[in-house]
């Protein structure tokens, strides 16, 4: 949960200071579905963390900025996702005291990509960690907006599993295997 939210803002044209105050806002959605979840009698949930943004290639393409220069990967954005994931984090240690036994896990697939994106010929991927497999858009990231995978114009990579990002939102089975 939150992905589309800061995404969403960052399209209306707010800065990444400005998608940042979301963030309260956005982990307390979540933790209200947690609650939701709990009192329907769950036992266990994992609530997943958000992803580096600044590492999709729909997000490198459509908000340029200051990029990491190991990893090529927006800074701001990636900045914008542990800000996220720290306070999930922060939130589930509160749930977790207030609901003993229960379990509430964490689900970190920030560290699983950034490793992936980092070192991708240690973890079996080829040598443009950033661009989709199934996209038309060309470029470093491979990807358009206008060109969805599957439409007319697009392409898709002969070997997903070697690819990091499927169409430049949603990261590949392979990518989602955990690295940390």
């Amino acid at each position: 949960m939150g992905i589309n939210d800061y995404f969403l803002s960052l399209f209306s044209n707010h800065t990444v200071d400005e998608t940042a105050s979301l963030v309260p806002h956005v982990v307390g959605a979540i933790r209200s579905a947690l609650l939701a979840t709990l009192a329907a009698g769950a036992r266990t949930v994992v609530a997943t963390g958000m992803p580096p943004l600044g590492c999709a290639p729909y997000m490198l393409a459509l908000f340029p900025g200051d990029y990491d220069r190991v990893t090529g990967c927006d800074t701001r954005l990636n900045a914008l996702a542990e800000l996220h994931n720290g306070e999930l984090k922060r939130t589930l240690d509160e749930l977790r005291r207030a609901h003993p036994g229960r379990s509430l896990l964490y689900g970190d697939v920030y560290c699983t990509i950034r490793a992936a994106v980092t070192s991708p010929a240690k973890f079996g991927f080829g040598d443009a960690p950033l661009a989709a497999c199934c996209r038309g858009g060309g470029g470093p990231y491979n990807f358009k907006f206008t060109t969805f995978c599957g439409a007319p114009g697009s392409t898709a990579c002969a070997d997903p599993s070697k690819s990091i990002s499927w169409d430049g939102i949603h990261f590949t089975e392979a990518a989602n295997r955990p690295q940390c």
